[in-house]
């Protein structure tokens, strides 16, 4: 018990005592004799004395956590007016002899804001749901320091759990979408298992890394996305695109549970990701998981989910009304298929598939004296509308946290997961292979599907007979990972007075996985019997190996005076990381054998990287003027083995500063203007200092290492940006209103370029550092609670944020350069001096109609992002709505140019045909619009009677809900979706539709079960 519940429990024994005494005082002088009456009078009768009654009545009730609605227990409820009150107990539960009639309750908790509740005389049970405090939230803002959310000068985006899992999502990255201000979120195809794009303040690099970082419980973990090797059959790196990340890869961030998470902050620019460093130009995602809460009893938690995925879109295809028409479209042999009215649904035989997928997980948290725990499991398994596809996913966490006397504490925390991912066979390929690669060229009156005995027909109208409903369930593309992170950290309180503290804080972090890929073509494809090896098997192997390690020191400093305080931290750290792939092709295989050891050709690629990081930083935060002046300065010095001079030592400072100002108006209850600016880098990526050599020729006969035509650059260097960004923030109403607004530029230098050499060097070309970029910005993030009704039980909440960036190439020491598209016919990326980074440009006709000028035509950066979130909460129900809002952003359609060049397209009549004339001459014919409004997350949930769950023996709790996800999509976009991106994680040639997973919907209903 603290001191001051101890006064109050005092006070409230005191009045008992004075409350007691005066009955008893009462009780005596009713027992005094009567004093006598005159002789004459006549005694009247008596009247029987009725009973005393009480001026107090009883009321129960509980004190919830409005996010998590767990109840809250100690919380202080106080009769207001009085010190009379009591405390709830470890459920949140409590009971209070209260006066008759109304009367207010005042409810406060730490870590929660206060709140007054008048319960009605004829009420004798209530239910408080306390908000978290706003203002004394938490946010990193340093290797090892954090201050209060009130405190910060830089836009820090938060999303907490309750925000994360209101709709079962297959990975984290999906999960945040529509959440984030200044975030777009892009799902490279709709292929189960993830496969996402996250970009934080438009586009930053043209030829570097473009993931943000990842730090989970103080890791930095990979999310490197590995190509599985298909690409080797289906040709998709030939031609102008010559890059593997057609292979509809997976990113890596896609392990982690995201019911796992209590909390994601989102560092989105320069100026508070700097202590990163050389990692931090693309942000970064600073990842919290749940822990055990000191002095809390056992928890457990049971979810079971049900749900289901199915097809969103179709493209549709022409129907065929004559013969004529059938033999004018696809030719003679039309003649031997065509049946009148004849009309088959490929898209639907090929991802109509509506399986059962389900998701179970388990946990329990608390602690045990100086012990916290907090341990989960997960088991999930999500079924692709595809045949053979599908995502799975196992996962076990243990968190612990031990106090080892009153000045050690050590947190220690294992994640061991496993997934599975059936890929299918989609995008871009040039041996007509793929679903939608095959689909545009045949017919709807062609039937493909499988005979009595389970064969496939050939495809006659594909000139290898792919069948794509054969291939779907006869080729298998499996990703299978296995991972287990771990890190270990200790804090050492070696000193600790009234004014002062220092502490020692040390950990090490391990991110370790193999991920294995499995892909097999049998010989009966009809596209492999008509090769001259058919039958391929493809096995690849990637261990990754991240190491992170650090030591800091941390010294806080404020007088009894409280006029400032001051937090110092200085610190080292060490990170290393390598990936070591494996690639086995073989080909013509053995009686149909899968083994790579079977093949009559078999080929072997290796790509090994290791890359060894150091640095130092040292930070200064400091409050001033009561609180109200906040001043951040910090630098980071790194060094790095990717750079040319892995000796060279980088330097990366921020200078943040905040104001909150006195009392500006009665609404206010806090308004702060804040700027800051800071420096971050992104590395070269491996490989780019040295000068490769290839070992697949030979010199007469003879094996030989010859020159990849590319040299290396021993000067090679980060890229570097700089950034200014200035914001306000009010909290008005009683946090009932809550605003952001920031403006940022960004100036992105030394961009990793690539330039042409003299044929005399023995190079053609040379990665090197030059020219500039800039990006602008704004963001903006509003919050409201326009109800909020107590004696209703009724609460609405409701969220908008906004955000748009216009890039511009300020500096280019290189010509202009074409960095991915099909070419200016139907679309290309130009990078060019005065021009938008993400510009498409393309052929138009000329003032005179002739063919053709060459200009821009579109631009892949959106004119604007809203997400709009709202729930409402009555009593025991609650419902909430996730609306993700993209206007502008163009996409380069080649789904629908595939469709048209085969006449096969729903409108090729009306409109495809003149599209078919026009393209050769325009290349904005298939560019498209690619503005959306989509229905991220619906839910709707109900907690169950109390009174009738804990009828159940050791059941505290119980909820049930229905969900879904992406559940409706408007556009004026004609192909199946607009957020599509064929090219995987590309810096800047997003936006290509050709031949993409289709995109699915999902419903799930839970029951959320507590012990």
């Amino acid at each position: 018990m603290t001191l001051k519940q101890a006064l109050i429990s005092g006070c409230a024994l005191a009045l008992l005592s004075v409350e007691a005494k005066a009955q008893d005082q009462g009780t005596a002088a009713a027992q005094q004799p009567a004093a006598p009456q005159p002789a004459a009078a006549q005694p009247e009768t008596p009247t029987p004395a009725a009973p005393p009654q009480s001026n107090t009545r009883k009321i129960s009730g509980k004190v919830l956590d409005a996010l998590t609605n767990d109840g809250l227990p100690l919380t202080r409820v106080i009769i207001k007016g009085t010190t009379k009150g009591t405390e709830t107990e470890l459920d949140g539960s409590f009971s209070l002899e209260i006066p008759k009639g109304p009367v207010t309750l005042l409810f406060s908790s730490q870590d929660h804001k206060d709140r007054e509740v008048t319960v009605g005389a004829n009420r004798d049970t209530v239910t408080v749901s306390l908000d978290a405090t706003f203002v004394e939230e938490m946010v990193v803002v340093g290797r090892a320091s954090e201050l209060a959310r009130k405190h910060l000068a830089n836009s820090v985006a938060s999303v907490n759990a309750d925000e994360l899992n209101r709709a079962p999502a297959s990975t984290v990255d999906q999960a945040l979408q529509g959440k984030v201000a200044g975030a777009n979120i892009q799902s490279n195809s709709g292929a189960p298992g993830g496969g996402m794009q996250l970009r934080l303040r438009g586009v930053s690099t043209i030829n570097g890394s473009t993931a943000p970082l990842y730090v989970i419980d103080g890791v930095i973990v990979s999310d490197v996305a590995i190509a599985s090797g298909v690409y080797q059959v289906t040709a998709s790196v030939s031609g102008s695109n010559p890059s593997p990340t057609q292979d509809n890869q997976v990113n890596r961030i896609a392990d982690l549970n995201p019911n796992d998470i209590e909390s994601i902050e989102v560092l989105k620019g320069a100026s508070a990701a700097a202590i990163y460093g050389s990692k931090a130009s693309n942000g970064v995602v600073i990842i919290t998981t749940k822990r055990g809460k000191a002095g809390s009893a056992p928890k457990v938690e049971l979810t079971q989910r049900v749900g289901m995925y199915t097809l969103a879109n179709k493209l549709g295809s022409r129907r065929i009304n004559s013969l004529e028409e059938a033999q004018e479209v696809f030719g003679p042999k039309a003649a031997d298929y065509y049946q009148p009215g004849a009309y088959y649904d490929h898209e639907q035989q090929l991802a109509g598939r509506r399986d059962i997928s389900y998701e179970t997980l388990a946990s329990v948290s608390g602690s045990a004296g100086d012990t916290r725990y907090f341990a989960s499991a997960m088991v999930k398994d999500d079924k692709g509308i595809i045949q053979s596809t599908g995502y799975q996913k196992q996962s076990m966490r243990l968190n612990l946290a031990q106090k080892l006397g009153s000045d050690i504490e050590v947190n220690a925390n294992a994640n061991l997961v496993h997934t599975t991912s059936n890929r299918g066979l989609t995008n871009n390929d040039n041996a007509n292979v793929t679903y939608h690669m095959v689909l545009p060229g045949t017919p709807s009156f062609i039937d493909l599907r499988a005979s009595g005995d389970g064969s496939y027909p050939a495809n006659p109208f594909i000139s290898n007979g792919s069948n794509p409903l054969q291939t779907a369930a006869l080729v298998a593309n499996d990703e299978d990972v296995w991972r287990l992170m771990g890190a270990v950290d200790a804090v050492w309180s070696a000193y600790k007075t009234d004014t002062q503290s220092f502490k020692v804080l040390a950990n090490v972090g391990v991110d370790r996985f193999q991920q294995k890929n499995t892909l097999i073509f049998p010989n009966e494809l009809h596209f492999q019997q008509a090769l001259e090896r058919p039958g391929v098997s493809l096995f690849g192997t990637s261990d990754v190996l991240n190491l992170n390690t650090g030591f800091n020191l941390v010294h806080s400093y404020k007088p009894a005076s409280g006029a400032l305080s001051a937090t110092t931290s200085a610190g080292f750290q060490y990170e290393q990381r390598g990936v070591d792939s494996v690639y086995i092709n073989s080909q013509g295989l053995t009686a149909g054998q899968p083994n790579v050891s079977s093949g009559t050709q078999v080929g072997v690629l290796q790509n090994r990287q290791q890359v060894r990081d150091r640095g130092v930083y040292i930070q200064e935060e400091a409050l001033l003027l009561d609180e109200r002046l906040t001043v951040v300065g910090a630098i980071r010095g790194e060094q790095s083995s990717n750079n040319g001079n892995p000796n060279a030592i980088f330097f990366y400072p921020k200078i943040a500063t905040a104001y909150r100002l006195p009392n500006p108006h009665a609404a206010f209850n806090e308004l702060k203007v804040r700027a800051a600016y800071g420096e971050t880098g992104n590395q070269p990526l491996y490989g780019q200092k040295f000068t490769g050599l290839e070992t697949n020729s030979n010199i007469e006969g003879s094996s030989g290492v010859i020159g990849s035509g590319i040299a290396g650059d021993k000067n090679i260097r980060p890229e570097r940006q700089r950034e200014i960004e200035l914001g306000v923030d009010a909290l008005l109403f009683n946090g009932n209103l809550v605003t952001e607004l920031t403006v940022y530029q960004r100036t992105i230098s030394d961009l990793l370029l690539q330039r042409a050499l003299a044929p005399s060097t023995g190079y053609a070309t040379q990665f090197f550092n030059g020219g500039e970029m800039r990006n602008r910005g704004i963001e903006a993030m509003v919050q409201v609670t326009p109800v909020r009704n107590t004696d209703l039980n009724l609460e609405w909440t409701s969220s908008a944020t906004f955000a748009l960036n216009r890039s511009v190439i300020t500096d280019l020491p290189v010509p202009e350069f074409v960095v991915g598209g099909f070419g200016t016919s139907l679309g290309a990326f130009q990078i060019e001096k005065d021009a938008s980074a993400t510009q498409i440009i393309g052929r138009v006709p000329k003032a005179d109609g002739t063919c053709c000028d060459v200009k821009k035509i579109g631009d892949t950066e959106p004119d604007f992002r809203m997400g709009f979130a709202n729930t409402v909460k009555y009593g025991p129900l609650s419902l909430s709505l996730l609306l993700d809002w993209q206007q502008g952003s163009d996409v380069i359609n080649l789904t629908r140019f595939l469709y048209d060049s085969s006449g096969n397209t729903v409108d090729y009549v009306e409109a495809g045909k003149k599209r078919q004339e026009d393209w050769q001459k325009d290349a904005r014919v298939y560019l498209e619009d690619a503005s959306f409004l989509k229905v991220r997350e619906v839910t709707f949930t109900y907690n169950l009677p109390e009174s009738f769950v804990t009828k159940i023996p050791g059941v505290k709790n119980a909820r049930w809900s229905v969900s879904g996800r992406n559940l409706l999509t408007f556009t004026n976009y004609s192909g199946l979706d607009p957020e599509v991106s064929n090219f995987g994680n590309q810096a800047i040639a997003r936006n290509i539709d050709v031949a993409p997973f289709p995109p699915s919907r999902s419903v799930w209903t839970s029951i959320d079960v507590g012990f």
